[in-house]
């Protein structure tokens, strides 16, 4: 498999800041013209590297397969908060929880179809939690659904009267949880080897190694630190709240010309309860 990082500047929405996007390519010798090209979109504290265990299984068929389509390419594309893409952007970012919204993302992804990089391929979308909602909000800087299906994994998308009427109950309970994890958890390391000691009992570990970058500490020494940064993982949930309801919308209308499929898991999440499940369904 080749991978091969592009880093893109897509113009911003109006208003915002100019923020660069890295992304990735995955090719394989199997790889075919006539195949179709997967846009792989991360969830919230996460980086475009965590698909790369679901490529490599992808990929690794593909010689004898004769079952699911031939694959052209893969891209992951990664939210400019988090990633390699927030060490690109550390100034921009800085103590500012609304310098890199939900829509600023789907706006690169746009841009980034709109681009000689995947011109006429046949695209398919595949969204984990927070890309599943950066998947369909990206459908709407298009006249005509770029994609020729989109795949949710675990959605975190509700309709607007179905997040209202479980605000208090379970949406609000499970930010207030996010927050609390994420600001109390430790988050800088003396070195790689520790970081590592550290994670090796945490799971994934085999997608944990792009979440860290190096960095000094206030004593100007050598140090690990997580790139996506606290304030922005912390705040996501509230100040991207309406990006639910917008995801939601756009699925509406897409429902009827494009297939898109939802991944659940079974087990229910720990701040979940059983009837916002059944919501999801």
């Amino acid at each position: 498999m080749v991978i091969r990082s592009f880093i893109l500047s897509p113009a911003p929405p109006p208003g915002r800041k100019a923020l660069k996007m890295e992304v990735k390519r995955y090719t394989s010798g199997s790889s075919l013209p006539e195949g179709v090209t997967l846009l792989m979109l991360h969830g919230l504290g996460q980086h475009k590297e965590q698909w790369e265990p679901v490529v490599e299984r992808l990929y690794a068929p593909q010689s004898h397969c004769t079952v699911s389509p031939p694959i052209r390419e893969i891209w992951s594309l990664e939210w400019q908060s988090h990633g390699q893409s927030a060490v690109l952007n550390e100034e921009a970012l800085k103590d500012d929880p609304l310098s890199a919204l939900m829509d600023q993302w789907a706006h690169g992804i746009a841009e980034f179809i709109k681009s000689d990089f995947v011109k006429g391929h046949r695209l398919v979308g595949v969204g984990y939690s927070s890309g599943a909602i950066a998947l369909m909000v990206s459908t709407m800087y298009f006249e005509k659904c770029p994609y020729l299906g989109c795949i949710l994994v675990e959605p975190t998308i509700a309709d607007k009267d179905t997040w209202q009427s479980n605000l208090e109950t379970v949406i609000q309970p499970g930010f207030d949880l996010v927050n609390k994890a994420v600001t109390r958890r430790r988050n800088a390391w003396a070195n790689r080897d520790e970081a590592q000691t550290f994670f090796a009992g945490r799971s994934p570990w085999k997608t944990i190694r792009g979440w860290w970058s190096y960095s000094k500490d206030k004593d100007d020494n050598d140090c690990v630190t997580r790139k996506c940064p606290t304030i922005h993982e912390a705040t996501a949930p509230q100040v991207n709240d309406k990006a639910p309801w917008a995801a939601a919308d756009h699925i509406t209308k897409l429902c009827g010309t494009v297939p898109i499929h939802a991944i659940l898991a079974e087990l229910v999440d720990s701040h979940a309860t059983s009837s916002s499940r059944q919501h999801r369904r």
